[in-house]
């Protein structure tokens, strides 16, 4: 997705997510999502949004499902991960933000996506391959790293390839744990239906 897309994307949906007074940016609400749709679990639209709303009332729900933003931020996700050029992105904030609001991006994703995978997925974390128990792991250093302490210019290429290792670790998760597992939306979800495979 090129930056000026990506940025675009993520401000709309952080406006969105403040519009309803959420507690999670856009960086934790995709972070979520990937972690949801990244298990064994059935993956439910309402459950996700619930989640990332903190469970308010069903005005909000209702509200938050059918903006557009958030419906984008659906549709592109799973295209992301069905798509075989690699092609899936984080959300996060665009390359010309400060440093360290693009590593506290960063670390809500990390947040978001163990968040989304926890409360997701049933199987006892020792049946996972050792892979994705190293990966699961790493996300959780990553989400406590200080942006403060990364302001120096030099930092970024270190950030670039922690968003890669994340990118390409969410990826290898889905795939090993929802192989064939298909997205259901729940009654009165207004996230259009054509865009669950």
């Amino acid at each position: 997705m090129p930056d000026t897309e990506r940025a675009a994307d993520f401000k709309q949906v952080d406006r969105a997510l403040k519009t309803q007074e959420c507690d999670v940016g856009a960086a934790e609400c995709h972070g979520m999502l990937c972690g949801m749709l990244s298990t064994s679990g059935n993956f439910q639209v309402g459950n996700w949004l619930e989640h990332t709303l903190g469970y308010q009332d069903a005005q909000q729900l209702h509200d938050l499902a059918s903006n557009p933003a958030v419906s984008d931020l659906f549709k592109k996700t799973l295209a992301g991960f069905e798509a075989e050029d690699f092609s899936f992105s984080l959300l996060l904030p665009d390359d010309d933000e400060p440093l360290a609001v693009r590593v506290e991006a960063l670390g809500a994703w990390c947040r978001g996506f163990l968040s989304g995978f926890g409360i997701s997925d049933k199987q006892d974390n020792k049946a996972l391959s050792d892979e994705i128990q190293d990966y699961l792991r790493n996300l959780q250093e990553i989400g406590k790293v200080d942006p403060e302490a990364l302001e120096d210019e030099s930092n970024e290429k270190a950030l670039f390839e922690l968003q890669e290792y994340t990118r390409m670790g969410t990826l290898m998760v889905h795939e090993e744990l929802s192989a064939g597992k298909r997205p259901n939306s729940t009654a009165g979800e207004e996230l259009p239906s054509s865009s669950i495979h």
